[in-house]
């Protein structure tokens, strides 16, 4: 195949060339096509008004931001918008949560295909004298984000505090090594791998969720998913603090900039692999998780929201958490 001949534009080629948002190194045939297209819509009494683009210094085509939504878009009357703000935060935001704690993968809430449904449905059965607009689902998605972030928040708190008691930066990196050993940071008791997903700090992560859900009047199931972005959180918490003191480069990322935050590269991924043994879990293991991470929920409140990790190879000790019978001693 012969390639098309390419040619020189002249000061008013460059300019209709512009126009029609034809690059001047486009065949003189591209820009003929363009004339003739603009000919036969006039004649059709079409005009065609170009984009208007604006370019950055350096060429590139500038995106402009979307507005950003707040909670004052959200469609509430204003005389009763204090009222109604209250009851999202307390009531709707809290429901949706419940439901997102149910996700095996929390990190992708926002994109599940039922979203938008138990977004809605939550709506039409609190609000039903309003309409539903796109602000509602924006800031239903901003709120997945803020519970999210909080166990992040709330892991490195929580390994800070710990780390506090022991004397020395060997001691302490020591400690965190032992931790992350086989994943023994979420046994209550580590030397006998009991008590899985009742270690302190597990719960003290949990504590953020039932802050947010404790008195809610939905349930929509067992919050595994909670449970695995609580173990991870704690896992980054401690891989952030591997030296002893709480390093701020970050998690390495392959191919990706360091995560600083609670993010879904590599979290996401981290969270669903110790999804095997949370799935064990029977209700009354789950009973007895929600009652020892109560007496946390205070320090969970405490936080507010603004907005080489070890081995991979062999087994994934994630998903190999020992679950004990209900029928043993410790169940």
């Amino acid at each position: 195949m012969v390639a098309p001949k390419h040619h020189k534009f002249g000061p008013e080629q460059c300019r209709l060339a512009s126009h029609w948002g034809i690059r001047p190194e486009e065949s003189q045939e591209s820009l003929a096509a363009a004339r003739e297209m603009a000919d036969v819509t006039a004649k059709m009494g079409i005009s065609l008004v170009p984009k208007d683009i604006h370019l950055n210094v350096d060429g590139k085509v500038k995106r402009e931001r979307k507005p950003k939504v707040t909670n004052a878009d959200l469609p509430f009357p204003a005389n009763s918008y204090s009222a109604d703000l209250k009851f999202w935060q307390s009531t709707f935001v809290p429901e949706l949560m419940d439901w997102v704690a149910t996700n095996d993968d929390p990190f992708a809430a926002n994109a599940h295909p039922d979203f938008h449904t138990v977004v809605s449905n939550l709506w039409k059965t609190y609000y039903t004298a309003y309409k539903i607009t796109d602000a509602v689902y924006t800031q239903a998605a901003a709120a997945v984000r803020n519970w999210r972030s909080k166990f992040g928040k709330i892991g490195l708190k929580a390994v800070a505090v710990s780390l506090e008691t022991l004397p020395t930066i060997e001691s302490r990196a020591d400690y965190v090594a032992n931790e992350l050993l086989d994943s023994s940071f979420v046994y209550e008791n580590k030397e006998d791998e009991t008590g899985a997903y009742r270690s302190e700090l597990i719960l003290r992560i949990f504590a953020a969720h039932l802050q947010v859900v404790l008195k809610t009047d939905i349930w929509y199931g067992h919050p595994v998913g909670a449970m695995a972005i609580s173990c991870a959180a704690a896992e980054r918490a401690l891989q952030m603090h591997k030296t002893g003191a709480c390093s701020s480069d970050g998690i390495k990322r392959k191919g990706k900039r360091s995560a600083h935050s609670f993010v879904a590269v590599p979290w996401a991924a981290r969270a669903k692999a110790y999804l095997p043994g949370i799935q064990k879990l029977s209700t009354n293991k789950w009973s007895k998780i929600i009652a020892m991470s109560k007496p946390f929920i205070n320090s969970a409140a405490q936080i507010t929201i603004d907005d080489t990790d070890g081995d991979e190879s062999g087994a994934d000790s994630r998903g190999l958490i020992n679950i004990s019978d209900d029928s043993d001693v410790e169940a």
